[in-house]
């Protein structure tokens, strides 16, 4: 239900949080930044990202599982590259992220089922 849906965005939003505040290479202007960003990039991935994964089950048929994984790299990509005050400085910093939440979002679906 909806109890589940908020839980998964605000457990997002804290993953988030702390992945900009302990790796190196991703750097945000500010502390309400910080936090905007952990709270837009939480909505994503909470409320979002199951939506584009349950659009993308007729092509992961044909893909053999392909759509699900470049979902999951490019959802928080396009959200992060869209909020301002961000630097990240290089790739690795981007990409290690991007798995970090990817792996931490998708614990957070299969433990809360709110579906």
């Amino acid at each position: 239900g909806v109890s589940g849906l908020l839980l998964r965005i605000v457990l997002n939003a804290v993953v988030l949080f702390m992945v900009i505040v302990k790796l190196p290479g991703i750097f945000i202007d500010t502390l309400g930044g910080t936090l905007l960003s952990a709270t837009i990039v939480g909505i994503a991935n909470g409320a979002i990202r199951p939506l584009l994964a349950l659009a993308a089950i007729p092509f992961n048929a044909l893909t053999l599982g392909w759509t699900t994984f470049v979902t999951n790299i490019f959802a928080p990509l396009m959200v992060v590259k869209t909020l301002p005050g961000i630097e990240i400085s290089s790739l690795m910093a981007m990409v290690v992220s991007i798995l970090l939440m990817t792996a931490c979002s998708f614990a957070l679906s299969i433990i809360i089922q709110d579906r």
